[in-house]
C-alpha cells in the first residue's frame, strides 16, 4: 500500500515538476541580436542563394530567428548553435577575413559539405529548403575551388599594393 501510494506521489511531483520547470525556464531568455555586416561574401547570385537558403541563418549576421528560438529550452540549443557557428565561419564578416583564412574556411566548408555534416540533420528537418542536391554541392565545390586557387593570388595582389 505504501508503495502504490509512494509512487502516485512521485508521479504527482514529475507531473507537476516538469511543466514548472518549463515555465521557470521561460524566464532564461536568449539574445535574438543579429550584429552589423563587416564586410559580407561577393559570390555570384546562384552561389550566394544557396549559402543564404543553408548557412546564413547560423554562419552570418542575417539569422532568421523561428518561433521555436523563443521557447525554452529549444531558444538556448539554437542560441549555441548559432554563437557556435558564427565563430567557425561568418559570412557576414567574410571581408575582415585574411585571404589564408577565407581559403582555410573554404576547405572546411568544402570538407564539411562532402561528410554532409552541414548543415545538420536537425536543422533540415526544420528547414527542408536548406538541404542541398547534389548539382547545389557541385556548382558550390565548383565555386569553392575556384576561390580557393584564387586566395594565394589575391593574398599577393594586396601584398603588393601595400
Amino acid at each position: 500500500m505504501t508503495e502504490d501510494f509512494e509512487m502516485r506521489k512521485l508521479s504527482q511531483a514529475i507531473l507537476i515538476g516538469i511543466p514548472g520547470a518549463l515555465l521557470i525556464a521561460q524566464f532564461r531568455t536568449i539574445q535574438w541580436a543579429n550584429p552589423p555586416l563587416k564586410g559580407d561574401l561577393v559570390a555570384p547570385p546562384q552561389i550566394k542563394t544557396r549559402l543564404r537558403q543553408a548557412c546564413y541563418d547560423c554562419h552570418s549576421n542575417e539569422t532568421q530567428w523561428p518561433w521555436y528560438s523563443y521557447i525554452a529550452p529549444i531558444s538556448w540549443l539554437v542560441e549555441r548553435d548559432v554563437e557556435g557557428g558564427r565563430r567557425q565561419l561568418n559570412f557576414s564578416e567574410w571581408g575582415s577575413y585574411y585571404p589564408t583564412t577565407r581559403k582555410r574556411k573554404l576547405q572546411w566548408v568544402e570538407r564539411t559539405l562532402h561528410g554532409e555534416t552541414m548543415p545538420p540533420w536537425h536543422y533540415r528537418i526544420l528547414h527542408p529548403g536548406a538541404s542541398l542536391t547534389p548539382q547545389d554541392l557541385a556548382e558550390l565545390e565548383k565555386w569553392m575551388e575556384s576561390e580557393i586557387a584564387e586566395q594565394p593570388q589575391k593574398s599577393s595582389e594586396n601584398n603588393m599594393e601595400n
